[in-house]
């Protein structure tokens, strides 16, 4: 497989930010099927720039296109960078790495600020196994490396996964960054970040949420409260004011999809939403670092 010239790919991109506090915003949870309008009303709640700053992307195995996925096109103009979760094919074939590096080459082509995870939460369900999981990373991470992209492992941390995140953190190549999907459902149920945290620093990587929010798809207990959402919220501006969300951290605003009783527990739904002020003080947190 040809590669794309790191050197030539480097020079054309344009540069990462860092300590960036974003949102991922789905146009679905507002009625709307605009993505511009989805930020502009989330961000309008908050108080805070977060969905035209930083959004998370999923791109799933077979939906790589000849173009740049359309949330990306229009969120770019307003400033907005990326963290995009791309999940190759399982199979693992030559063709499929190509259709990777034919995507990146893209994306570096239309001069979007954008960085790479390989298969966001790959340890929830996807692979159950670390061999299994570092095998497909050793097969497409050089390829996310070849491009000139920050190629990141970003884990899901929930308390029945934090284990198997640690134990997944690949090698053979070591990623780039570390980003965590960590909810206050996950912090309630005991699951921590400070030890995937720490291998991270071993290998000189930062970190960063790739998700965070008030509950994950399934969780060992129901419901949520606001004094523990307060309480996760302040674990994590601990740790940003430790600088161990250097990265940055992007708020899910999303629907559900694992819980159905519940598609719309994540969502703000208004300006008076008790969850705004622990949104703010994190992202605040994550960009004073």
């Amino acid at each position: 497989m040809a590669a794309l010239p790191v050197a030539l790919s480097q020079r054309t991109r344009p540069a990462l930010g860092t300590h960036l506090a974003g949102a991922t915003v789905d146009p679905a949870a507002y009625n709307t099927g605009s993505y511009v309008d989805a930020a502009n009303i989330f961000d309008g709640y908050v108080g805070l720039p977060l969905a035209k700053t930083l959004e998370k992307i999923y791109i799933h195995t077979g939906a790589f296109g000849t173009s740049p996925p359309g949330r990306m096109t229009k969120l770019a103009p307003l400033g907005c960078e990326f963290l995009v979760s791309v999940a190759p094919g399982k199979g693992m074939t030559p063709n499929e790495r190509k259709t990777l590096a034919n995507w990146l080459a893209m994306l570096n082509s239309a001069g979007l600020t954008y960085r790479v995870v390989l298969y966001s939460e790959a340890n929830n369900q996807a692979f159950r196994d670390q061999q299994t999981w570092q095998t497909y990373w050793s097969y497409y991470a050089p390829t996310i490396k070849a491009a000139g992209v920050p190629c990141g492992y970003d884990p899901g941390c929930s308390y029945g996964a934090i284990a198997r995140a640690e134990a997944f953190f690949p090698t053979n190549p070591s990623p780039d960054e570390l980003w965590m999907d960590y909810y206050a459902t996950s912090f309630r149920a005991g699951s921590r970040l400070e030890t995937i945290i720490g291998m991270a620093k071993a290998i000189g990587i930062s970190a960063g949420m790739g998700e965070w929010g008030w509950s994950s798809g399934n969780v060992v207990f129901n419901p949520m409260t606001i004094p523990w959402w307060n309480d996760y919220c302040s674990y994590l501006i601990n740790l940003a004011g430790k600088g161990d969300l250097a990265l940055g951290g992007m708020y899910f605003n999303g629907l559900a999809v694992g819980n159905p009783s519940y598609p719309r527990v994540d969502v703000i739904a208004d300006p008076n939403d008790p969850r705004i002020p622990g949104i703010q003080n994190v992202a605040n947190a994550i960009t004073a670092g």
